[in-house]
């Protein structure tokens, strides 16, 4: 197949690597409504879905979720925002991809203002074409709803020449609701036994400079 037209990038565990940040935050809200942390592969859990849900997860109703999610934000804005870094090689990727006329956009379930303002703080901005993020609200929290709305800013761009690049399973699912391509990275925080339940076809990468190569030229294999 002909290269992809459009190319959609997590963030988190795809382009930055933001794990430090985020859990410092997560142990923080923990202590501070007097929970018993969750082990650490739990806390793992936490990096990719929306911090509701995560809450949810580990037993905060929906109240202490919502009040969660604001202690959350406000740690984040303070200090967690701070340690993010792109990972080796992944800023060379997107220049390519962007000199070869290939569309860039991020689509994460990552609060929209905080996503914005790491893609600047990490020099991409200019190289992306659109940032699509999660709502305060429920309208835009999973990622097949990110992604949906990343698409609608591209009406041109037909699902054959869109593929989803992200580490986790939310970012496989994502892909498969919707039914475009995934690319799997390893070098991200999920694994490839989650992100192949949903996309079984699917290619995976352990170095970001892997991904030009799948990006220019597509594979076999479908979303879903």
């Amino acid at each position: 197949m002909n290269h992809y037209s459009l190319v959609l990038f997590d963030l988190d565990g795809t382009l930055s690597e933001s794990g430090e940040g985020i859990l410092s935050c997560v142990r923080k809200v923990f202590a501070e409504t007097e929970r018993a942390l969750p082990d650490e592969k739990t806390l793992g859990t936490f990096i990719g879905p929306p911090m509701y849900d995560s809450l949810r997860r580990c037993g905060f109703s929906h109240e202490e979720a919502e009040q969660g999610v604001e202690r959350y934000k406000h740690h984040f804005v303070e200090e967690g925002i701070y340690h993010n870094r792109p990972y080796d090689g992944i800023l060379e990727v997107l220049r390519t991809l962007k000199d070869k006329g290939v569309q860039l956009a991020v689509a994460t379930t990552k609060y929209y203002p905080f996503a914005e303002r790491i893609i600047k703080m990490l020099g991409m901005d200019t190289l992306f074409d659109f940032v699509g993020g999660a709502t305060a609200g429920t309208e835009r929290r999973t990622k097949a709803k990110v992604i949906r709305y990343v698409l609608e800013q591209f009406p041109a761009v037909p699902k054959e020449q869109v593929v989803m690049i992200g580490d986790t399973k939310y970012d496989a699912e994502g892909a498969a609701q919707v039914g475009i391509d995934f690319i799997g990275c390893l070098y991200g925080y999920g694994t490839r036994e989650e992100m192949t339940a949903f996309c079984p076809q699917a290619p995976y990468v352990i170095q970001p400079s892997e991904l030009t190569a799948y990006c220019l030229s597509g594979y076999d294999g479908k979303g879903v």
